[in-house]
């Protein structure tokens, strides 16, 4: 087993959502002896926004036309993320709640792994995922509680993403309260913990 570790938080300190994930990444390690991990820090990694450059590349993709320097040196940029992803058997997602949304840095991650041919296509039938037999799972930590609401739009997203990928087997740990119930963190915190640890042992049992 092989996961990759992928935090789009921007702190250079241990935010609440790291805090989880790494109660579940030590016990999968513990589970899982023969596992390994990368990890992918979001705000230290070179990525690649869909620009005009990305677009031509795509379409000279398509046409077989030579591309400049600079479409090569952006294309190799999202090749090697994804590549990185599709290498990986376990995709674990460390978010903060942003607006109703995570980062938009994990977004731009996200745009280098959608890529026609690679991880998706579309057939007579519509959308085929080409990116099977793989794990993901999304840790977050929100202030408030939004469950139940449909307003958990980073959730809703990552889970339709990946099965848009063709990965159907998603898992979340998701934090809620910690600011807007402050008396109850404590509790709030360990309690995801350990359904973080629980998802561990989830995952072993499967494998």
């Amino acid at each position: 087993m092989k996961i990759l570790y992928i935090n789009a938080n921007p702190r250079n300190k241990t935010s609440v959502s790291e805090e989880i994930a790494d109660v579940f990444v030590k016990e999968l390690l513990d589970l899982e002896k023969d596992a390994s991990i990368e990890y992918v820090h979001l705000y230290e990694t070179q990525l690649q926004e869909i620009d005009e450059e990305v677009l031509a590349v795509w379409g000279k993709n398509r046409s077989g036309e030579a591309l400049t320097e600079s479409e090569k040196q952006k294309s190799e940029i999202m090749d090697a993320a994804l590549d990185q992803f599709l290498s990986a058997d376990v995709y674990v997602f460390i978010t903060p709640f942003w607006n109703l949304l995570f980062p938009p840095r994990l977004k731009t991650y996200i745009d280098s792994l959608c890529i026609p041919g690679k991880t998706f296509r579309y057939t007579a039938g519509g959308q085929e995922g080409l990116v099977e037999g793989k794990r993901a799972v999304h840790i977050q930590a929100v202030g408030g509680v939004y469950k139940g609401t449909g307003l958990n739009f980073s959730e809703e997203y990552l889970r339709e993403i990946m099965r848009f990928l063709g990965i159907k087997e998603y898992d979340s740990v998701i934090c809620e309260g910690m600011s807007q119930y402050p008396d109850m963190a404590d509790k709030i915190l360990e309690e995801s913990k350990e359904e973080a640890s629980q998802l561990a042992h989830k995952l072993a049992r499967l494998e």
